[in-house]
């Protein structure tokens, strides 16, 4: 691997021949193509693959998002990188065939803004779910304009539902209105609050199962 300051191809990222060019800690490098292996992986290789594909396939719908809610980049660290190394670490676990998601673990932002206080799920029979907070914006941290967001995961479908709507932490309630195709199924509630004037975003927190 070798750093270096523009040149003939200039500051790049991805292949270019037998090279990739990338950014690491802050730094253009450059390094050559790896040989590929053709010895099989061993049992904790493919272990450890088998997790990231895990966390990848889980992640990769909502990277967008968690690109501007997960914390502050470092370096060369995106949000999405931290995200994927929070989850990589603390959201699955292994149930003796292969990697699953411990929803009560996953999280859909993170930062110091004050999180939902007095959250309440309200579920009727043929009506949207009511989520309901009380409004604790005169606490440090917690700002009247704080935008809600809400995130739904249905493992049966593998699909998510991203709420990012201009309710704010005042306004103390919001209805979930779902797509038809989240009907009758049962669904991962996670919701936080972001500030996009201020760059920040609450840690969030995780509701439990609710059917739609």
């Amino acid at each position: 691997m070798a750093t270096y300051q523009q040149g003939v191809l200039g500051d790049f990222s991805g292949k270019v021949g037998t090279v990739i060019g990338s950014r690491w800690r802050g730094k253009a490098v450059l390094r050559s193509l790896p040989n590929k292996s053709h010895k099989p992986p061993t049992p904790a290789q493919q272990k450890q693959r088998n997790r990231f594909k895990c966390i990848h396939g889980f992640l990769t719908p909502i990277k967008d998002l968690l690109n501007e809610t997960f914390g502050a980049p470092v370096k060369s660290k995106s949000r999405y990188n931290l995200a994927f190394s929070y989850h990589l670490k603390e959201a699955t676990i292994f149930n003796g065939v292969d990697f699953i998601i411990q929803y009560n673990k996953v999280l859909i932002s993170m930062g110091p803004l004050r999180g939902l206080e007095d959250v309440v799920v309200e579920t009727q029979e043929n009506q949207p779910l009511t989520l309901q907070w009380t409004d604790n914006s005169n606490q440090g941290m917690a700002y009247a304009d704080d935008r809600l967001l809400v995130v739904a995961y249905a493992p049966a479908i593998k699909q998510f539902a991203c709420f990012t709507p201009t309710v704010q932490r005042s306004d103390t309630a919001y209805l979930l209105n779902f797509e038809p195709v989240f009907q009758g199924l049962e669904v991962q509630l996670w919701a936080g609050f972001s500030n996009p004037k201020k760059a920040l975003s609450a840690t969030s927190c995780y509701l439990g199962p609710y059917t739609v």
